[in-house]
This record gives C-alpha cells, sequence and structure tokens, in this order.
C-alpha cells in the first residue's frame, strides 16, 4: 500500500503543479500507522511572492475508504504576514445522509477537499497554517494526510 500512496501523492502533486490557479499546496502525510495524535499539531509555512486576489482557501483531508467517522472537528488557525491570528473551527462532512463517502476515493485512498474560508484576498509575505483535529480520544484512526490548498477563482 505505502507504494500505492506514493504514487497516487506524486498524482496529485503532477496535477497540482499543472494548475495555474493553486497558489498554495501543501500536504502532510506523516501519521504513524495512519494515526494523528489529537495533540499533534500539523504546521504549514508559505511564502507568497505577490498578492493574490479572490482564492477559496481549503482543507484536504485524505483518509482511508469507508472512514468510520461521519463528521471530525478540525481546528485551522492562520497567521497572516502582519501577525494577526485567525483561528477557523471546523466540524467536517465525511460522509453523507446515506452513509456514502464524500470525498474523491480512488481504491482504499480518499481525498476531501472542504472550503476554510471562500473569496479570500491573500497579501504578498508569509503565512503560517495550523491545523489540529478536535477528535474526542487519543487519536484519530485512518488518516492519510492533511493539507491546505488555496486556488484563484
Amino acid at each position: 500500500m505505502n507504494v500505492y500512496r506514493y504514487l497516487m501523492l506524486v498524482a496529485c502533486c503532477l496535477f497540482l503543479s499543472c494548475n495555474k490557479n493553486v497558489v498554495i499546496s501543501e500536504f502532510d502525510n506523516d501519521f504513524n500507522d495512519n494515526r494523528w495524535l489529537t495533540s499533534e499539531v500539523k504546521s504549514f509555512h508559505v511564502a507568497l511572492e505577490s498578492d493574490v486576489e479572490n482564492s477559496n482557501l481549503q482543507l484536504n483531508f485524505s483518509h482511508i475508504y469507508d472512514f468510520q467517522f461521519q463528521y471530525v472537528p478540525f481546528e485551522v488557525t492562520i497567521t497572516y504576514p502582519d501577525g494577526r491570528k485567525e483561528v477557523v473551527p471546523m466540524n467536517v462532512k465525511i460522509k453523507d445522509d446515506n452513509g456514502k463517502d464524500l470525498a474523491d476515493c480512488s481504491g482504499d485512498i480518499c481525498d476531501l477537499h472542504t472550503i476554510i474560508k471562500e473569496n479570500v484576498n491573500l497579501k504578498k509575505g508569509a503565512y503560517t497554517f495550523e491545523i489540529k483535529n478536535g477528535f474526542n480520544g487519543q487519536f484519530l484512526p485512518n488518516v492519510l494526510g492533511i493539507g491546505i490548498l488555496a486556488e484563484k477563482k
């Protein structure tokens, strides 16, 4: 499965690198035994070289097919170039009311993109995105990766 996950990650990166509308694409798949410890915060540091107007900021959550939870709580903290911090709590819906995955799945790998903020104007400078899961337990199971994506509309 590790080779399969690697190939999927490469394919995703190639797709995103070809898309000129993508201005931020950060992803972390370093999860021991596919477990994301509740105490572990994932951080991404991004430097924008120019202003980006009218973009959608998204959370990319990659999980194993047939995830056992319908919702997962996340908290995204955005630190802007001027030092201002914004905390965005999210309760991400994983499955519809019939129990069907909302993510795009290929085999046993599913990628779910959820809007964090719409129509955001990102100023030139350094950003930090911190993501933590609010799962009620020691770890969130069956996690393959987490990331941040921003696309110009």
